[in-house]
């Protein structure tokens, strides 16, 4: 019987977790989203998606100015020590798990994470990201343009890709 990953909703929890002064304690929701969007950031660094620390910065302004006392239940401010830490966690406790991740958010009061299998020796890891999140973000204008420019293919083709990729993530 092959062996199933843990859930990865149960994995980015724990990481988050690690980064909040009481864990056991009652949290805010704006603490709740930074420390997931973080052990996000993390997780993808390890599975060599890049740096995406800069490009959220605004996310977690935006969430800072709503509350600015949610540094209060992080242990630290010092968000690049924080995500570093998560990196070192995945790395030696899940280190074989080369999911990506799609999406990641808290619909409800509940993690959920939607994610993409490890890329496929010789597929551009980052061109897929971008293309399945075209997708998942209902931009499939965008996503038929960009494989049209990136795989030299038909509109036609593209179009059927698309749908594909949508039926496959659960939103066609």
């Amino acid at each position: 019987m092959p062996h199933l990953p843990r859930k990865m909703s149960a994995i980015l929890k724990e990481m988050s977790e690690r980064l909040l002064r009481n864990a056991d304690g009652v949290r805010s929701s704006e603490a709740a989203h930074i420390t997931l969007m973080f052990a996000s950031i993390a997780w993808d660094e390890t599975v060599g998606l890049g740096h995406r620390r800069e490009g959220y910065r605004s996310a977690w302004e935006i969430i800072e100015a709503e509350n600015p006392e949610v540094w209060n239940e992080l242990k630290s401010n010092d968000v690049d020590a924080m995500i570093d830490e998560l990196v070192r966690f995945k790395q030696q406790h899940h280190p074989e798990d080369r999911r990506r991740i799609l999406a990641c958010g808290m619909p409800n009061g509940r993690v959920h994470i939607e994610w993409l299998p490890a890329a496929a020796p010789g597929v551009d890891s980052r061109w897929e990201m971008r293309l399945y999140g075209l997708v998942r973000a209902n931009k499939w204008e965008r996503a038929i343009q960009f494989l049209q420019e990136t795989r030299r293919i038909s509109r036609n083709e593209a179009a059927r890709q698309v749908v594909a990729i949508a039926a496959e993530v659960g939103i066609g």
